[in-house]
């Protein structure tokens, strides 16, 4: 499958191959909606259709630090859905997406998969720095005397450049990442128990986030690697858009997608 970045004509071929359906792509809270944007074109163009829900951010302020957030992507639904829904989500947003497929699923809304994308594994009520304590000292060090950390692409140096070595790019990119408080890091996060009509997915970006691929695969669950960086899908859409859709289709003409071989 090609790695152009953008949807080719050859794409739009396989469409009548592939079941409509409709896909909510979760941006990470740390960065925003542009993460998706070329995987939603993708998508788009493959009859598919997408809604990429804004970023709702909260302050140091604030005891609730997830409800916002969800609420922000329950209002983003239209309420006239006639389609299967598929949730996907990127990064620091994967723990919360359990909770989100549950409240849709109150909705009436009828989400048949739940695609983590180089995230943590989801456990119902733990603190995001309980179960890391290397990351936990990296927030506590970063964190501003307003109880502010900074955008996250500030946090790792020269590495931002590798993941995205595009200047324009990365720009675009990184624009949209805004400082957030340190306390949301310190919320249990609840991850209710899904009917078993809701098939989980893992999709890994190269081997950042190896132990929870694992722990998905262990568990079951459909799975797929990439060789890339941690924002490999603004890099190259075409290739996750693929990925993503076998991962819910395993059509035979992403067979070898499907089984990770990229």
């Amino acid at each position: 499958m090609a790695g152009s970045g953008s949807a080719t004509p050859e794409d739009a071929s396989v469409a009548s191959a592939v079941e409509p359906r409709c896909w909510v792509l979760l941006p990470s809270y740390l960065l925003g909606p542009s993460t998706w944007r070329g995987v939603g074109e993708v998508l788009t163009m493959l009859g598919q259709d997408v809604i990429i829900p804004p970023v709702v951010r909260t302050t140091p302020r604030d005891e609730d630090h997830i409800t916002p957030w969800a609420d922000a992507v329950l209002d983003a639904m239209p309420h006239d859905l006639d389609r299967d829904v598929v949730v996907v989500g990127h990064s620091a947003v994967c723990p919360r997406q359990p909770l989100i497929v549950d409240r849709m699923l109150a909705r009436g809304i009828d989400v048949t998969h739940m695609i983590l994308v180089n995230g943590r594994f989801p456990e119902d009520g733990v603190v995001p720095t309980e179960r890391d304590s290397p990351f936990m000292a990296t927030v506590d060090a970063l964190e501003r005397p307003d109880g502010y950390l900074p955008p996250w692409h500030r946090w790792w140096g020269p590495m931002i450049t590798d993941m995205l070595p595009d200047d324009e790019m990365r720009d675009r990119i990184f624009s949209e990442a805004k400082a957030v408080p340190r306390a949301i890091f310190d919320q249990p996060i609840p991850a209710p128990k899904l009917p078993g009509d809701v098939t989980p997915a893992f999709l890994a970006l190269g081997e950042m986030y190896r132990p929870a691929y694992d722990l998905a695969r262990a568990e079951g669950w459909a799975t797929a690697q990439v060789n890339g960086e941690h924002l490999h899908m603004v890099v190259e859409p075409t290739t996750v858009a693929g990925v993503l859709m076998s991962l819910v289709s395993r059509r035979p003409w992403l067979d070898g997608v499907a089984d990770g071989r990229l």
